[in-house]
């Protein structure tokens, strides 16, 4: 099946994506809050399927948006979305508030993947792609060795069915862990999945 795909956010997470995302087929658009032309050389670099969009024209025109932004930004991003229904939210967030010091955002027990699909109702959303560093993510999803993995979750399976395939066009090896209440956590900060690289190796 043939998508656009946006990319909401340009910065070290959101390069990643897109350097992976426009070697596919898929076109692909990338948007910030500083407008296109922050982006420039961003898109000159990477080439491919990828171009600089402003905000409206990324949502109006992508099937699957990849969030990659702050997780403070994202009520705002919620408010914003509220008029296109029935989007796929690849959500690639943690809920860092604050580096230094380190705090996480009190989401009462919650996997965050749960508490992103309350803020976005009218939506689809799926977590992926939010357990690996940005230095991890940037770098190539395949060798002579085997694929990255990317563990997904979530609690619509045909969303988390057209996400593997985008993942797997990527060069990654999607890895569904189920319902964000039976796997979320194992990716959120702090869970048994979160920080490490796993390669699903060549047979």
């Amino acid at each position: 099946m043939s998508y656009t795909i946006g990319i909401i956010g340009a910065g070290h997470i959101g390069h990643g994506l897109a350097t992976h995302l426009a070697k596919t087929n898929y076109p692909v658009l990338i948007t910030n809050r500083r407008g296109p032309a922050s982006l420039t050389n961003l898109v000159a670099s990477i080439g491919g399927s990828l171009r600089a969009a402003d905000f409206t024209q990324t949502i109006a025109q992508a099937d699957v948006l990849f969030i990659a932004v702050p997780w403070t930004q994202l009520s705002d991003l919620a408010s914003q979305l509220q008029g296109h229904n029935g989007k796929i939210l690849v959500d690639a967030t943690n809920n860092i508030v604050s580096v230094s010091p380190f705090q996480l955002a009190d989401i009462a027990g919650k996997p965050t993947g749960e508490h992103v699909a309350a803020l976005f109702p009218i939506h689809r959303v799926v977590k992926a792609f939010n357990t690996l560093a940005a230095a991890t993510l940037a770098q190539p999803s395949q060798s002579n060795i085997g694929n990255t993995v990317i563990v997904i979750s979530g609690d619509d399976g045909d969303a988390k069915k057209q996400v593997a395939d985008i993942t797997k066009a990527m060069g990654f090896a999607p890895v569904d862990l189920g319902t964000f209440r039976q796997g979320g956590h194992l990716q959120d900060v702090g869970g048994v999945l979160s920080g490490i690289e796993f390669i699903k190796v060549n047979r």
